[in-house]
């Protein structure tokens, strides 16, 4: 304790000489007057940029909404599109049925859209399920109609999509305790079959209780560009001041 109290009488202690010290300097060395002159018009230049950068960080965000959004429709789009295509030539491959199924289970079963826990790809036999690889109890069961909490045939939808050609179907899910979840998922039929894939995703590119990481967000960034505006703006008035007294000093 005595040697904590001693630390903080030091400091103290260095922090009144420094600032003695500050207050010196700016008294023989800065002109008061020229420096509020100087400063005046930055602390006002910095108000309007803080005015006018809370709108475009905003903007910013929208539009890194979009690009997420867009990303995660391409990269479902591209798998099951390609996967598609190469179980359509596996299928050829094989007449007995029951093998066939064997094959395309076992092909669809390791393909990934990503690195979340939903990231998988589906298969499907009209509205009976045929492979979902986390939920192995699911195979064979037909859910036609299974329903939304809206009350929509979610899976009737992604089979008619698949079959016209592909696309997205959304639908909201109920996750449990009160919760609900809007998902997007990417459909299309496997060629030359009566089967059909599928990959999902959450509809909202950042879902709640995604932990904040990577690049910093528009707002942290109008952070630190205000902090360094307002560095700037208190540098170039203490110049300012600094010219304005050695002026006065030389006029004398």
């Amino acid at each position: 304790m005595e040697v904590t109290r001693r630390l903080a009488a030091r400091s103290g202690r260095m922090l009144r000489s420094a600032r003695s010290a500050l207050g010196g300097f700016l008294a023989r060395h800065v002109s008061g007057r020229a420096f509020f002159w100087a400063l005046l018009p930055a602390a006002a230049g910095m108000f309007l940029t803080q005015c006018t950068m809370a709108p475009l960080s905003a903007v910013t965000a929208a539009r890194e909404q979009v690009l997420l959004a867009e990303a995660r429709d391409s990269r479902l789009a591209a798998t099951v599109t390609a996967l598609a295509q190469a179980l359509g030539e596996l299928a050829a491959t094989q007449p007995d049925e029951n093998a066939r199924r064997e094959l395309l289970v076992r092909a669809v079963d390791p393909v990934r859209t990503g690195a979340a826990h939903w990231d998988y790809v589906f298969l499907s036999q009209g509205t009976v399920n045929v492979h979902t690889p986390t939920l192995p109890d699911a195979g064979g069961v037909d859910f036609g109609a299974a329903t939304d909490m809206h009350g929509v045939r979610f899976v009737q939808h992604m089979m008619d999509t698949a079959r016209a050609g592909g696309g997205f179907t959304e639908w909201t899910a109920d996750i449990g305790d009160g919760r609900a979840e809007a998902r997007r998922a990417y459909t299309l039929a496997v060629p030359g079959t009566d089967y059909w894939l599928g990959a999902w995703a959450p509809a909202s590119v950042q879902p709640p209780g995604t932990a904040q990481s990577g690049p910093p967000t528009p707002r942290a960034l109008e952070f630190h560009a205000l902090r360094l505006g307002w560095l700037a703006a208190l540098g170039l008035a203490l110049l300012v001041g600094v010219l304005a007294r050695r002026r006065e000093a030389a006029q004398r």
